[in-house]
């Protein structure tokens, strides 16, 4: 298990995004700047496109840098600005956060981060 750094978490993100906005499912590689290569999943289930880094983690205190760099992605695109949700850790789900997006497609993105100290 491999503790990335927030600047890898969003180049995954940003890479898990494009599949979601082609619809693409299966397991793609980030070639991020400070961690190498990292494998994504990406899953399409009903209505949701589910995907994240199976046994990577982030540190928790880059949880709020990562939550303003969201407020900003992905950013314009075809006249719209468009910014990703954020679901922090809560009593469900202390040590996990997700990185979501709406009616971008049909498809609700979700992006599933799991923390570490």
């Amino acid at each position: 298990m491999a503790t990335l750094t927030r600047q890898s978490v969003q180049q995954c993100i940003m890479a898990s995004y494009g599949q979601y906005c082609i619809s693409a499912q299966g397991d793609i590689v980030c070639n991020t700047a400070d961690d190498g290569n990292v494998t994504i999943q990406c899953q399409i289930v009903n209505t949701r496109f589910n995907s994240g880094f199976a046994g990577d983690r982030m540190r928790v205190d880059e949880v709020d840098d990562l939550r303003v760099w969201c407020q900003t992605h992905p950013g314009l695109e075809n006249g719209v600005n468009w910014s990703f949700g954020f679901r922090g850790t809560d009593h469900a789900h202390p040590d996990s956060i997700n990185v979501t997006l709406i009616d971008r497609t049909n498809l609700m993105f979700n992006f599933h981060i799991y923390l570490t100290a």
